[in-house]
């Protein structure tokens, strides 16, 4: 992580300052850089195989300072005469070509990262992140200093930890929000895929990843498409492994988490032990349940020799988990799962997120190309009139709704249950917000959609900073910006060969995945939720107790409380009187805000 403030005039403040949020994470070190009109530093965990080499590079004698969080995955690539090697620090590396070629060195840049390029004496700095968002950073400018920092809510609280919380910001737990918000209005997230620049001019930002750019290639034909991507994917995931670091991954019975586990393995074969990590429960079963994740995620370990681990959260644990919602930001799982990667000496993780929105896209989107392009013989062998009602109710819920901008019934009823106890005026979710990820008319558009929605870049980034805590890196190979750009340029019309839902990667998963995980279709463990429910219900009950507590906050004042006190006491004369599952996943989460808002000021 890397963080630091650039003055336009003057010598800066005390970079030490930047140290105060992290001082009880354990193992993890700060190191201050102080230069002309600079302030600041970068992190340093000893779990992981890293020096500051690998985030600090200062060329006094060509005026430059360059803070570098993240990896470049291309290093190969980049352009013959530098001559870099797979041991380059990526600072250096990123200053060289930054003298060469000015801010458009970025362009060439095939990795995850976020950069501070500054140049005290002309008094110009930038900021970067890759392509995708992966790696966070966050900035606020004035007239006379740019600040910034890989962690958003540390950024927030320097500048205006006694001003309330954003409260929008607080809403997004409730419902959909703009998800490049922060708790400071003051702070901004840089976008993916853009550059700022800052000088005595002012903050200028621009684009330098386009992948609206990239029109539809009707020429590719079916072979070429499997090929094409295969190799892809088996490079995205190569270029990724490093071997400094003992690596691990996510294992579920998904094609992407299998996917990525299984080529990762197959790159660190000399790695004694590689731990495969689920989220499903070591030591919980409901009575005869309908299918079980873990006996696929077996089956994957089996055959690729990853030693598995299933989560051992306890109910305690659990609500210790809810209660430090400022560190975890309601990944309570994956905040486990870090405790077992450190406990295993794991300090990299590969997970197959993303893929869901690019390479295993289902069939949203692609019905509608084949109508807009007049491929009927292909849409009705999909999509069959017999039975008529089956054919209606497809037609109506992936075709006609998302054009018109209707959301379906189901999903409008979550959102409800979301927002119950939100007052009246604070619980409707905004419609530009809902196009993004709902609202398409072509798939070509919902995977553009995807990338502005920010849910993606969300998780990248809360992972980062609290696998970063723990000693613990990510990778995530199914979000290379290669494979994202080949995903928008391919046709639909080459997904229908098969009948296959998420076709792409059953068809070249082949020989990579057990056949039983290949062809496996279904998303939802029921051992995982009903385990899920339980956690939450043991949690909820508990909260009922303090939720009295919660409205002496007064940020929280957009919470009805009332409601929520009738339901508590509904609840407790009949249980079977109210939606328990709405009740106690709203308490959580009101817990969780609540705790939120009292260690931001802390």
């Amino acid at each position: 992580m890397i963080c630091g403030s650039f003055f336009l005039a003057g010598s800066g403040d005390n970079p030490s300052a930047w140290d105060e949020y992290y001082r009880d994470d354990e193992g993890l070190c700060f190191n201050p850089v102080s230069t002309d009109a600079f302030s600041g530093g970068y992190y340093l965990h000893q779990r992981l195989p890293l020096t500051g080499d690998d985030l600090l590079f200062h060329d006094p004698g060509n005026d430059l300072i360059v803070l570098f969080s993240g990896y470049i995955y291309n290093k190969h690539g980049l352009p013959g005469r530098h001559g870099f090697d797979a041991g380059e620090p990526e600072p250096r590396i990123a200053a060289r070509l930054f003298l060469e070629e000015g801010p458009d060195f970025v362009r060439r840049l095939n990795g995850d990262f976020a950069i501070f390029i500054g140049q005290p004496a002309r008094r110009r700095a930038y900021l970067f992140r890759d392509q995708v968002g992966i790696r966070p950073l966050a900035y606020s400018a004035d007239s006379s200093k740019l600040l910034f920092s890989s962690d958003v809510n540390s950024l927030c609280r320097r500048l205006g930890g006694r001003k309330p919380v954003s409260e929008e910001y607080l809403h997004g737990f409730f419902k959909y929000i703009d998800l490049t918000k922060t708790p400071s209005d003051s702070v901004k997230r840089l976008l993916p895929g853009h550059c700022l620049e800052y000088s005595e001019s002012g903050v200028r930002i621009t684009r330098y990843w386009n992948p609206e750019r990239i029109k539809t290639d009707n020429r590719m034909n079916y072979e070429e498409m499997l090929s094409g991507l295969r190799e892809l994917v088996e490079d995205a995931v190569a270029i990724r492994c490093d071997n400094r670091f003992t690596a691990g991954a996510h294992v579920s019975s998904g094609l992407d988490s299998c996917t990525a586990a299984a080529l990762a393995r197959r790159n660190y074969i000399r790695q004694d032990t590689f731990h495969g990590y689920s989220w499903s429960p070591s030591g919980f079963t409901p009575h005869d349940p309908a299918y079980d994740e873990r006996d696929l995620v077996r089956s994957l370990c089996s055959r690729e020799r990853i030693m598995p681990v299933f989560s051992g959260m306890t109910p305690e644990e659990f609500l210790e988990r809810v209660s430090d919602f400022y560190h975890n930001r309601g990944n309570y799982f994956e905040e486990h799962t870090l405790g077992q990667a450190a406990a295993n000496g794991t300090n990299l993780l590969f997970s197959g997120w993303g893929g869901d929105e690019f390479i295993s896209t289902g069939d949203r989107g692609i019905d509608t190309d084949l109508l807009r392009r007049l491929n009927f013989r292909t849409y009705f062998r999909r999509n069959p009139v017999r039975p008529v009602k089956r054919f209606i109710r497809k037609f109506l819920l992936y075709t006609l709704l998302p054009a018109l901008g209707i959301l379906q019934w189901n999903v409008a009823r979550s959102f409800s249950n979301d927002a119950r106890y939100l007052k009246k005026p604070f619980g409707k979710t905004e419609r530009k917000v809902l196009r993004n990820f709902y609202f398409y008319t072509s798939r070509r558009q919902l995977h553009l959609r995807y990338l502005r929605f920010y849910h993606v870049q969300e998780r990248c980034e809360s992972w980062m900073i609290s696998g970063y805590r723990r000693g613990v890196e990510y990778r995530y190979p199914l979000l290379d910006m290669r494979i994202v750009e080949y995903i928008v340029r391919l046709p639909s019309l080459l997904l229908c060969r098969t009948d296959y839902f998420r076709p792409l990667l059953r068809i070249i998963g082949e020989g990579w995945l057990p056949d039983d995980v290949r062809l496996n279709v279904s998303k939802l463990d029921p051992v995982y939720m009903e385990w899920w429910y339980e956690l939450f219900r043991e949690t909820g009950l508990k909260l009922m107790e303090e939720a009295g507590q919660w409205q002496a906050n007064a940020e929280l004042g957009f919470i009805n409380f009332k409601k929520l006190t009738d339901d508590i006491a509904l609840y407790r004369r009949d249980p079977a009187a109210i939606d328990g599952r709405v009740l106690f996943k709203s308490l959580v989460y009101m817990n969780a805000v609540h705790r939120f808002t009292v260690k931001y000021h802390e």
